[in-house]
C-alpha cells in the first residue's frame, strides 16, 4: 500500500471513529433522559397513596334517646357548656340538639294539571211580546203590562254565560270560542248577589222589533245562579259553617296570607283524588278562559276539540295532617351516676323534670356505604395508576436495552477501529522511514 493510499485509509477510519463516539455519546444522553423518566415514575409512585378501607366503627356513634311519655326524644349533638340559668341558678353542662316527629296541621298548594273547569248555570229561555225603543246605545223593553226594563250592551264578563247558553242549546252560535258579545244585550236584576238574574236578548231581535214600532214576540234568556265542575266532581261555595271548611280555611290562608284578602264566596270547595280542595273563583275563570284561548283550530267540522282539555294547570289547596320533624336546641344537664361514661339522665331546661336515656350504638350506614364506594373507586383509580406507571416503566426498560445493545456494539466497532488504525498507522511509519530516511541508523 501507498503511502497516499495508507494516508487516505487512515483518515476514513479516523472519521469513522469520530462518527462512532458521537453515536455513542448520543446514545448516552437518550439513556439519561430515559433514566430520568424513570426517575419520575418512581417518585410518581412513591407519591401514590394506598386507600384505606373504612370502619364502621368511624360512622357508629353513641345515640341517646328519651320519651316524656307523649313524644319520643333523640339527641342530635351535645356541646359541653357552663351555663347558669339568671332566674332560677340551676347549672347546666350542655348545649344539647335534639330531634322529635310531630303531627302538624298544614295546607298545602298543589297544581291541578288537568282541572277541566266548567262553569254551570242555571240557565231558561221563554218567548213574550215586548215593544223595544232604542235611546243611543241602549234598548227599552215594555211588556205588555207597561213595565219596562233598560238592556245594555253585554260585556266580556257574559261570555261565560253565554256559552253556557250555547252549550245547552238554547242560543244558536256557529263559532262558540269566538263569540262576539256585540249581539247581545243584557238586563240585570239583584246585581253582585247571589240570587242575581241576567236575561239577555239578541241584538237583531231587538232591532226587528224597534224598527216595526209594535209589540212582537221575542226569545229572551235567563241565567240566575251557577256554580263550577271540575270534571266529574261537582264544586259548591266555601260554607264557614261547616267546621271541616272552618278549620280547612282558616289553615290555608295562615300557611298562604295572600288568601286572605279572597272574599270566602269566591272560594270554592270539590273533591279531588279523595281530598276535599279549594280553589278561588278568579282562578276558575282563568282556567276556563285559557282553554279556548289554548284551543287549536278544527280542520273540519267534524273533528272533535273541547277547550276544557286545554286549561292552564289551576292552583289548588287542600289541608291535611302530616308527621313533621320538630328540631329544638336549649341547655341541658346530662348526669352519669353510674361512672361508666354514657349518660344515664338529662334535665332540660324547659322542663322542670329530668328523664331517663336510653343508650345505644347506631352505625350511619349511609356514610359508610358511601366511604366505602368511594373506597372502591379509590382502588380502582389506584391500580389503574400503577398500572399504568409499570407500563411505561416497562417501555423504558425496553427502550434503555435497546440503546444499550447498539452501545456495546459501538464499542466493538471502536475496538477494531482501533486496532486498524494502529496498524495502518505502523505501515504510514515505515513508508515515511523508507521514503525519508537516507542512512538506516
Amino acid at each position: 500500500m501507498g503511502m497516499a493510499a495508507s494516508q487516505a485509509r487512515y483518515l476514513g477510519l479516523t472519521a469513522r471513529k469520530t462518527n462512532t463516539e458521537y453515536e455513542g455519546q448520543q446514545i448516552n444522553q437518550a439513556r439519561t433522559a430515559l433514566a430520568n423518566q424513570s426517575a419520575n415514575l418512581w417518585n410518581r409512585m412513591l407519591a401514590l397513596q394506598v386507600p384505606t378501607a373504612p370502619k364502621t366503627t368511624d360512622y357508629t356513634t353513641q345515640q341517646y334517646a328519651f320519651t316524656d311519655g307523649f313524644n319520643d326524644y333523640e339527641i342530635d349533638s351535645y356541646q359541653n357548656v357552663d351555663y347558669t340559668d339568671p332566674d332560677t341558678g340551676e347549672k347546666y353542662n350542655y348545649q344539647v340538639t335534639y330531634h322529635y316527629n310531630q303531627e302538624v296541621f298544614k295546607a298545602i298548594q298543589q297544581k291541578n294539571t288537568n282541572p277541566q273547569v266548567q262553569k254551570v248555570v242555571n240557565a231558561t229561555s221563554a218567548n213574550e211580546t215586548v215593544g223595544v225603543t232604542k235611546n243611543n246605545e241602549n234598548y227599552t223593553v215594555t211588556d205588555k203590562q207597561g213595565a219596562s226594563t233598560q238592556f245594555k250592551k253585554c260585556t266580556s264578563e257574559d261570555l261565560e254565560n253565554l256559552r253556557a247558553l250555547a252549550s245547552k242549546g238554547l242560543i244558536q252560535i256557529d263559532d262558540v270560542e269566538n263569540l262576539n258579545v256585540d249581539d247581545f244585550y243584557k238586563t240585570t236584576q239583584n246585581e253582585g248577589q247571589k240570587d242575581e238574574l241576567v236575561v239577555y236578548a239578541k241584538k237583531e231581535d231587538l232591532d226587528n222589533v224597534e224598527q216595526s214600532g209594535t209589540q212582537e214576540e221575542i226569545k229572551f234568556y235567563g241565567v240566575q245562579g251557577y256554580s263550577y265542575k271540575l270534571g266529574n266532581s261537582d264544586a259548591e261555595r266555601l260554607d264557614l259553617t261547616d267546621k271541616v271548611q272552618k278549620a280547612d280555611y282558616d289553615q290555608i290562608i295562615h300557611d298562604f296570607p295572600e288568601l286572605a284578602g279572597v272574599d270566602p264566596d269566591d272560594i270554592w270547595v270539590y273533591q279531588k283524588n279523595g281530598r276535599t280542595c279549594y280553589a278561588t273563583e278568579a282562578e276558575l275563570n282563568e282556567c276556563i278562559a285559557s282553554g279556548y284561548a289554548n284551543q287549536p283550530k278544527a280542520d273540519d267540522k267534524y273533528q272533535i276539540s273541547s277547550a276544557i282539555d286545554y286549561q292552564k294547570n289551576l292552583n289548588q289547596y287542600y289541608a291535611t295532617h302530616k308527621n313533621e320533624e320538630i328540631t329544638r336546641q336549649e341547655y341541658a344537664r346530662l348526669d352519669d351516676a353510674s361512672g361508666t361514661g354514657r349518660y344515664k339522665n338529662i334535665k332540660l331546661m324547659s322542663s322542670s323534670e329530668s328523664f331517663a336515656l336510653k343508650s345505644e350504638e347506631t352505625t350511619d350506614t349511609a356514610s359508610y356505604d358511601d366511604a366505602m364506594n368511594q373506597y372502591n373507586y379509590d382502588i380502582l383509580a389506584y391500580e389503574k395508576e400503577l398500572a399504568d406507571i409499570n407500563a411505561k416503566t416497562s417501555k423504558i426498560q425496553v427502550q434503555d436495552r435497546t440503546l444499550e445493545l447498539r452501545l456495546k456494539q459501538l464499542d466493538t466497532e471502536q475496538k477494531a477501529l482501533t486496532t486498524e488504525m494502529d496498524a495502518v498507522k505502523s505501515v504510514i511509519q515505515k513508508n515515511v522511514e523508507m521514503t525519508f530516511k537516507t542512512f538506516s541508523s
